[in-house]
């Protein structure tokens, strides 16, 4: 048994470094081109390799137990972030569109949960990072499935529907984050001793969250002088 999480281990940085390397070129590289498009999805399997390795290492320690949670948050990111743009015709979601974001609500319950346990331990820092990202992976789950359900509508200023801003903005953010918790991983394991392990965590989180929040203003400002000019 120790053998195998030993492999399992090793499979797992594997596809993490390959998640962090190709991850760079669909984010630099013409949008929709076919570099873009070939290590997008060798990013995506990279990162349900992650995923699936962290829940196959999975062991009821807050460490261990947080790791596969945030393997699972970085994965529905990465899931929905690639389902936006097969959805982009119809807006339609199917089985795995369902499937995948009640599993996103359970998972982020159970961070939450954690958070719980942990402040009853006194354990400071493992009670801001559950708290945290449960409740970030709780709200882009919840709003998934209030969209799939009808219960919120996509529209304009105007109230006609855009789906193009609506599927390439979140494509934006939903990769965007599955790569800043790509990131945040591996600063983790390679954390200098003089920075604080909060710093670690959340860092990458309010950074790449300005990246993102810059990048959909770019493109949104491209897409109305694009509009416009029709």
């Amino acid at each position: 048994m120790q053998t195998f999480l030993k492999i399992t281990l090793y499979f797992h940085i594997a596809a993490g470094f390959l998640a962090l390397v190709t991850g760079l070129v669909p984010m630099f590289s013409i949008k929709g081109g076919k570099a873009h498009i070939f290590w997008g999805k060798v990013y995506f399997w990279a990162m349900f390799v992650v995923a699936l390795t962290a829940l196959i290492r999975f062991q009821m320690k807050l460490n261990l137990i947080f790791l596969a949670g945030i393997a699972v948050f970085s994965f529905y990111n990465t899931f929905t972030g690639v389902r936006l743009v097969h959805r982009k015709e119809s807006g339609k979601p199917v089985f795995l569109d369902w499937f995948a974001s009640i599993l996103g609500v359970v998972c982020s319950l159970g961070m939450v949960y954690f958070s719980y346990l942990a402040f009853k331990m006194d354990n400071v820092f493992y009670t801001v990072l559950f708290l945290v990202f449960g409740i970030f992976m709780f709200l882009l789950a919840f709003e998934d499935l209030s969209i799939f359900g009808g219960r919120k509508t996509i529209e304009s200023e105007e109230g006609t529907p855009v789906p193009i801003l609506y599927w390439f903005q979140n494509h934006i953010s939903r990769m965007g984050g599955s790569y800043i918790a790509t990131v945040t991983a591996f600063l983790v394991v390679n954390n200098p001793p003089y920075i604080p392990g909060l710093v670690v965590w959340i860092a990458p989180g309010v950074i790449g969250g300005i990246i993102i929040a810059r990048t959909r203003a770019y493109y949104l400002k491209k897409f109305e002088k694009t509009k416009s000019e029709l």
